[in-house]
């Protein structure tokens, strides 16, 4: 028996044997409804099988509308993961994750089991770039970062299909680590891809980096996670740049406490980080010098989506005040609808199934994050969002 049908063999144990053997801890766990101003919030502590399962229980539901609404894209990615060179490469992301990120493994079990689905299910959308299915419309993603004497401010727009309207929810973890993290989740996709942040001052977005090419390494996904519990930007980066990695990403990174920033590139083989000191976005496309010339780059989502939001926000931000600048003049532009369909505030139109489904905005003085919820040109209009802090900070 191979590793990856001893790990899929694993589901045939009772769930509270697996849950006992992997962790004694007591579990709490608080759950809060979505308003029409706020996403569904759960707040849990426990083992990180227990974290899977309480997040697969709460959100199942929501975990099921995706695959239901997006089905066929579903079965495309199960249908590659169980092809013969499929599985080869499965196998190989999950003997990494295990040896590795071990807990990451166990909470990608426990959801499963919570939301009543085949480990396949949930593991075939934490690794779907890595598969190499294709996505009728790849995640999006729009950053700005900004900088002076006075303030240091992050924005970013979270785009992704429409199937996650509504049903986006954020976690509030405590796992055995003791970091305590927060994050905007996806569906059925591990916690780490969403706008984050931790008690220890470390921050994370991430734009998609679209490849024609994948190869054996670390799923993206599985490092994003990683560094919800670093505990310093050093070891935030060390994750990120970890070898070998499967697929290239951008990672917004900071530290709330050391009032830093950094923007890090990946691609399989190689990687550069930058630390603007003034204004500076993002989108989804390989900037810097070490990483643009990566030959596998998506060029035709380059050129559609990503360059389209990228020019947007470039042209809007020397009109920008010099001064009494306030987060109101960054977050308009995020909720810009030039250049339509791929302007920084989405929507779906025609077969573009694109849509902005939240909004950050970390305050590095305040070591703050508010989370809007849905389009900005909405939310800002309507003051849907929640405010996070932690203490100590």
């Amino acid at each position: 028996m191979n590793r990856r049908e001893f790990l899929i063999s694993s589901l045939a144990t009772p769930l509270f044997i697996r849950q006992l053997l992997a962790n004694q801890d007591e579990i709490s766990a608080k759950y809060y409804n979505a308003t029409d101003k706020s996403f569904e919030f759960l707040e849990v502590k426990g083992s990180y099988n227990q974290i899977g399962y309480q997040i697969g229980k709460y959100f199942g539901k929501n975990i099921k509308q995706v695959i239901k609404q997006r089905a066929e894209w579903h079965n495309n990615l199960l249908s590659i993961l169980k092809s013969p060179p499929g599985q080869l490469r499965s196998a190989e992301y999950l003997r990494l994750t295990e040896k590795h990120f071990p807990h990451i493994l166990e909470e990608i079990l426990g959801m499963a089991d919570g939301a009543g689905l085949h480990f396949d299910a949930i593991w075939a959308m934490c690794i779907k770039s890595e598969l190499g299915a294709l996505d009728e419309e790849p995640d999006g993603c729009s950053t700005i970062f900004t900088k002076d004497q006075q303030h240091m401010w992050l924005f970013h727009n979270e785009d992704g299909h429409d199937a996650y309207r509504d049903i986006m929810f954020i976690l509030k973890a405590t796992p055995p680590s003791g970091v305590t993290y927060l994050s905007l989740v996806y569906p059925g996709i591990i916690t780490g891809n969403g706008p984050s942040m931790n008690n220890q001052g470390i921050i994370q977005t991430t734009n998609y980096i679209g490849s024609t090419e994948s190869e054996v390494g670390f799923p993206r996904y599985i490092l994003g996670r990683a560094v919800l519990e670093a505990k310093s930007l050093k070891e935030a980066m060390d994750i990120i740049t970890m070898e070998p990695r499967a697929y290239p990403y951008h990672h917004n990174l900071g530290s709330l406490s050391e009032k830093k920033y950094i923007s890090l590139e990946t691609t399989p083989a190689a990687w550069q980080s930058k630390e603007p000191q003034e204004n500076y976005c993002h989108t989804n496309h390989l900037l810097f010098e070490k990483t643009n010339s990566y030959k596998a780059e998506d060029l035709e989502y380059r050129q559609t989506s990503s360059i389209s939001r990228f020019k947007v926000i470039q042209e809007a931000l020397p009109d920008l005040p010099t001064e009494n600048v306030t987060p109101g003049d960054f977050l308009e532009i995020l909720a810009s609808h030039q250049s339509s369909p791929y302007s920084p505030c989405r929507h779906p139109q025609g077969e573009v199934m694109g849509r902005t489904l939240g909004t950050a905005y970390y305050n590095f003085e305040k070591g703050s994050l508010r989370l809007f919820r849905g389009n900005p040109c909405q939310s800002l209009q309507n003051d849907s969002f929640m405010d996070f802090q932690f203490d100590e900070l």
